[in-house]
């Protein structure tokens, strides 16, 4: 190709391009060259490019040693994308390069070091090493590149940051995500004026310098997986401006009395650390928009009453804690939007909620009612539950011997349970849904027999997703006609379901451990992809040879199921599974089914 003869190209794309020759007069005005996996080999000569701004090697076999280096004239170069480049052990000689604003090396996989030349760098602004995952140490001439705005080294091995760093009073962004052998913060740090994000995580680091309070400036502050550091500095408190503090997975056990002075703070994160309690200066916290503390084993007691005061609170995630109960102020919080409760076993009563949540996840093993949700207009995800995950499911037949004994304990022991919960004469109740835009649904209420939907005339249901279980459920009224996934378990007292006839846009239908005989209506499901029953009491799949959208079928365990009609209608199915149905002999239609890709029929 003659180059020469176009002088005024500001754009060239070489990718995976040899070029050799003279190019004396060529590329005068090219200002960007993306020049991606370039070779190592450099037979090119006169390659001047003094409008050049923009250097795009990324995934190149380039060296420190590459003779582009010092062939190719670049004087006005402002970005060096590197990213990718393998062989590059050492960083190049960066001193003829003042103007450079932005510098990517990420995933160079086997650099070890940058050269010293990079505190040339006056003008740099960015620095991504991220992932280059040889890379132990950072020069002291990094302390040289005053510009610096952004310092990336996120999946590196570096053991320590220098002391120099504190040099670079415009450096606002410092993300050392999984730096993991990270095992030292220089007290300079103090002198980040600008910093605004600080990044530990998964850093080995078990103290943090006295000095970080001195970070006027900081919004974010990340220490999630700092499995080593038990302990916040006291001068925490005076970070004015800190909006975002996380402490997730941490060795943390109680926070200091200054974070009371974190006026700014609106998120707040300590999941899986060893927090005990609730200090009371969190209350404090009166722009607090988000608390996260779920999995704090450690964490028990009742929720204080002051949480009133957090009036701009969105969402309290507490789940899987030893939290004992949620104060009746709670209803007070007019912003309040997620609260997740989860497996949050001592809790017994639910009190009333504010009429702004959207997300509603509560489960406890001690629930002694069914919660009175009233109100809850703008509910979009209800999960309610007073049963242990693991209980729910009566044995399989398919269940390994050991795995049986020890779910046949788990079972009967759920029944026991059932049988005490009568003798105390726990009435059993109906529970209705009343929430015109919840769109996804799952309840395990050991005390319900009925479920019904009750709409108001102007309401549009929006329920896409309804999931059911539990031993005492004895009737569902019409399901909404808006269903995508319905999915029953372990509800050994429902022996039949409404018509699902109307059900026009269900994709999903799974029915486990059920005492249903048949289900009325199949034919109708024409949207239907997957439809898995496994364990039930099912005599009849009457038409499911007109669900001509279905993908899977999978049937185990129901003994009382005699037959499946000819399945030739079913062209797009692609799995088809058959388990230990005693009563089926024979399937037929099999060789129509064009499409199927896995087949398994077992006794």
């Amino acid at each position: 190709t003659n180059f020469a003869s176009m002088p005024a190209i500001s754009f060239l794309k070489l990718d995976d391009a040899k070029v050799s020759g003279d190019f004396t007069g060529a590329f005068q005005s090219l200002r960007w060259l993306c020049w991606q996996r370039c070779p190592l080999e450099f037979d090119v000569i006169n390659f001047v490019l003094r409008e050049l701004v923009i250097l795009d090697l990324s995934w190149s076999k380039v060296t420190e040693d590459w003779r582009g280096w010092s062939e190719i004239k670049m004087e006005k170069l402002k970005v060096l994308n590197l990213t990718g480049c393998s062989d590059l052990l050492i960083t190049p000689n960066f001193s003829d390069y003042k103007d450079l604003e932005i510098l990517i090396l990420e995933r160079c996989s086997r650099l070890v070091k940058l050269d010293p030349s990079i505190g040339h760098l006056k003008r740099l602004v960015s620095l991504n090493m991220k992932f280059c995952s040889q890379l132990n140490g950072l020069p002291v001439e990094l302390g040289c590149t005053t510009a610096l705005k952004e310092l990336f080294i996120d999946g590196t091995c570096v053991r320590q940051i220098p002391i120099s760093i504190g040099n670079l009073k415009q450096l606002k962004i410092l993300s050392d995500f999984r730096c993991f052998p990270l095992t030292y913060l220089p007290s300079s740090i103090c002198y980040l004026i600008s910093l605004s994000e600080l990044s530990l995580d998964g850093a080995k680091i078990s103290e943090l310098p006295s000095s970080l309070g001195k970070l006027l400036e900081l919004r974010r502050l990340s220490l999630r997986d700092c499995r080593y550091l038990e302990n916040l500095p006291y001068s925490i408190g005076e970070m004015g401006s800190l909006e975002e503090l996380d402490i997730s997975a941490t060795s943390i056990s109680e926070l200091p009395d200054s974070i009371r002075n974190l006026k700014s703070l609106k998120v707040l994160r300590m999941d899986s650390s060893f927090i005990r309690a609730f200090p009371g200066e969190i209350w404090n916290l009166t722009k607090l928009e988000e608390l996260h503390a779920s999995w704090c084993q450690s964490l028990k007691g009742a929720i204080p009453r002051d949480i009133k005061r957090l009036c701009h609170l969105r969402s309290l995630t507490l789940g899987h804690t030893s939290i004992s109960s949620i104060p009746p102020e709670i209803s007070t919080i007019s912003s309040l939007q997620t609260l997740d409760l989860l497996q949050c076993n001592e809790i017994e009563v639910l009190p009333e909620l504010p009429p702004s949540l959207i997300c509603l996840h509560v489960s406890s093993k001690r629930m002694k009612d069914i919660p009175l949700l009233k109100d809850l207009k703008e509910l979009e995800e209800l999960y309610l539950s007073d049963e242990d995950p693991e209980e729910r499911q009566p044995p399989s037949k398919q269940l390994k011997p050991e795995s049986k004994v020890k779910q046949l304990s788990i079972w009967f022991s759920r029944l026991w349970n059932l049988e005490l919960l009568q003798t105390q004469s726990i009435e059993k109740q109906s529970f209705s849904i009343v929430f015109p835009k919840l769109r996804k649904l799952e309840l395990s209420l050991s005390r319900i027999i009925k479920l019904e939907f009750l709409y108001e005339p102007t309401d549009i249901p929006q329920l896409k997703t309804l999931t059911l279980s539990g031993l005492s459920l004895e009737e569902v009224s019409a399901l909404p006609k808006t269903l995508s996934v319905l999915s029953i378990r372990g509800c050994s007292s429902l022996k039949r379901l409404p018509i699902v006839q109307s059900l026009i846009n269900i994709s999903a239908f799974e029915l486990y451990h059920s005492a249903i005989e048949e289900i009325d209506g199949l034919e109708g499901l024409k949207s239907l992809k997957r439809l898995q029953i496994s364990n039930c009491k099912i005599q009849h799949l009457n038409g499911i040879f007109q669900l001509t959208s279905l993908r899977s079928l999978i049937v185990s365990d129901c003994d009382y199921l005699d037959s499946l009609l000819d399945l030739s209608n079913l062209k797009l199915l692609k799995v088809l599974e058959i388990r230990q149905c005693k009563m089926i002999h024979q399937i037929e239609g099999l060789e129509e089914l064009k499409y199927l890709e896995k087949l398994k029929i077992s006794e």
